[in-house]
């Protein structure tokens, strides 16, 4: 994922922490869903869109 700041937001830092917890343990279901959580989260809570992943 992208790093944006976000200035110590707890929602941010558990997504981040379940996005990487589903790629360690390649369940690309909860990475995806922790990714679009991430996103939907950033652009309601910080106003700031995440770049897509190229």
């Amino acid at each position: 994922m992208t790093e944006i700041p976000t200035d110590g937001c707890e929602v941010c830092a558990l997504l981040k922490a379940l996005e990487a917890k589903g790629r360690e343990g390649r369940d690309q279901s909860m990475e995806v869903d922790a990714r679009v959580r991430y996103r939907r989260h950033m652009r309601e809570a910080h106003r700031r869109e995440v770049p897509l992943p190229s």
